[in-house]
């Protein structure tokens, strides 16, 4: 997934700079990491949905294609926790019943919760009241991020400012914020590492084995994300790099493995690209490390799924979540970012990305069948009217995309392996000083993470989106229902 007039061997030839629909490539300065999506989505031709139906790998858009290589089995749900998550077969399972996940990204809850940050804890407080008024039942934090603090473009304070060195204060708020969540039977999924610069991640462990310095993407001067990728997708080859992070791992889940509410996931959008084989050894040796030392609780991936350029980016969801250690699979949906619409154009572009978001979301559940686990949608954002930052411009736009979408995962729900839903992101109370601004260490946290403009897809208290989701929560909760 690149920027229009990358050369992505085996997929696409340049541009020239430009789209096939005629669009001009953007500046670094103006590429965030989901730019790469958007990018690669219009050098490919500009349209998944076209992608899909012609060049799909999945068995059930290739009528005459051989079955599929055996994925794990499905069996009968493990032994979990009290009060925890199971899976048998495509189904979440809590208390012997069918679990259905009405979720929210918060990814800056644990960081929020640091030791000595009173402020924070507050907020954090507030936020998990709001949240649960809405219904949610699940959400999605970072557990994991990498120092220096010193370096640009991700979360400070750290919890990992140095290799193998992890911050009293932090590792404090990490498990207070797991002490609340069992406290209020709220469920999270807690994102072990990311393939993105914002909280450290890959890139860092790299670094840290002697890889470095990181080749920052945009916004950094003549940042590329081509490279970056690249070098964070070395991580898996690299021993150093993994020995690192399978530490902080050893180090972190022994500390909650009897916490019931915690989910385990390996890392935030994790890709093969050019080392897909050491990719998968690596997702199956992770997940039967957390197995080894938290049978009782959840694993999944953290991934994409295919994405608009699954070749590039080295994913297939099957084979991404076909390690018997891997209890659920993943997929994530950005309709700007994958230049599905665009900010001056929201209204009349709205028709054809829910016309895409359909048949990208089918696409994977029927994976998900095929594999015989729960698929869970994990990541998807919106833009407000216009493309503005501003937190008191209107989202009409973007409700409506919303309303669909919920109604889509509703319907899925009795009858597939479809699990749940998870928007991206909540900032509750928390406003950008600066909309549009990259993040800077002594502003709010928002939905935002630093290395991307303020505002873009934060979902503040005061939103039509927070009703969205309240209204909806009652119906995923119970398995979904026609709308």
């Amino acid at each position: 997934m690149k920027v229009p007039g990358w050369d992505v061997v085996g997929e696409t030839s340049t541009t020239s700079g430009r789209n096939p629909g005629g669009v001009p490539a953007p500046s670094p300065d103006e590429c965030t990491r989901r730019d790469v999506i958007r990018g690669a989505a219009a050098v490919a031709g500009g349209l998944v949905l076209e992608a899909c139906a012609h060049g799909d790998r999945s068995a059930a858009s290739l009528p005459n294609a051989p079955p599929p290589a055996a994925a794990s089995t499905p069996s009968a749900a493990r032994p979990g926790l009290a009060g925890g998550l199971t899976v048998s077969g495509t189904r979440l399972i809590k208390d012997g019943k069918p679990f259905f996940v009405s979720g929210f990204n918060y990814w800056a809850g644990p960081t929020l919760a640091r030791e000595g940050n009173t402020a924070g804890w507050d907020q954090v407080r507030r936020d998990l009241d709001g949240l649960q008024r809405c219904g949610v039942n699940t959400l999605r934090v970072m557990a994991a991020t990498e120092g220096p603090d010193s370096e640009p473009y991700r979360i400070v304070p750290t919890i990992q400012p140095a290799l193998g060195h992890y911050d009293p204060a932090g590792v404090a708020g990490l498990l207070r914020f797991a002490g609340e969540l069992a406290a209020r039977g709220l469920h999270a999924i807690f994102t072990l590492n990311n393939f993105w610069p914002w909280s450290g991640g890959f890139a860092q462990y790299v670094a840290w084995a002697g890889q470095g310095p990181i080749p920052y993407p945009p916004p950094a001067p003549k940042g590329s994300w081509d490279r970056f990728s690249n070098f964070s997708g070395s991580f898996y080859k690299n021993t150093a790099a993994v020995e690192g992070y399978d530490a902080y791992l050893r180090y972190l889940v022994p500390q909650l493995k009897d916490n019931p509410m915690v989910i385990w996931e390996l890392a935030n959008e994790p890709r093969g690209m050019r080392n897909g084989a050491a990719y998968r050894r690596w997702i199956a040796a992770s997940a039967r490390l957390l197995k080894s030392m938290a049978p009782g609780q959840l694993v999944t991936t953290g991934s994409e799924g295919e994405t608009p350029s699954p070749l590039y980016a080295g994913l297939d969801l099957v084979d991404d979540h076909r390690s018997a250690d891997v209890d659920f699979a993943c997929f994530h949906l950005w309709a700007e970012n994958w230049g599905w619409v665009h900010k001056g154009s929201l209204e009349r572009e709205l028709p054809s990305a829910l016309e895409r978001a359909n048949h990208y979301i089918r696409d994977h559940v029927a994976r998900g069948e095929r594999l015989g686990k729960p698929v869970l949608l994990e990541e998807l954002g919106f833009p407000r009217d216009g493309g503005s930052y501003l937190p008191g411009a209107p989202a009409t736009v973007r409700d409506r995309y919303f309303e669909e979408i919920y109604a889509l995962v509703a319907s899925l729900m009795p009858t597939t392996p479809m699990c749940g839903i998870m928007p991206w992101a909540w900032a509750g109370s928390g406003r950008p000083p600066r909309p549009g601004e990259m993040w800077r260490p002594g502003d709010p946290f928002v939905g935002d993470p630093p290395h991307e403009p303020q505002g873009w897809y934060s979902v503040y208290d005061g939103d039509a989106m927070v009703d969205l989701v309240a209204r909806w929560s009652p119906k995923l909760v119970a398995g979904g229902a026609a709308s």
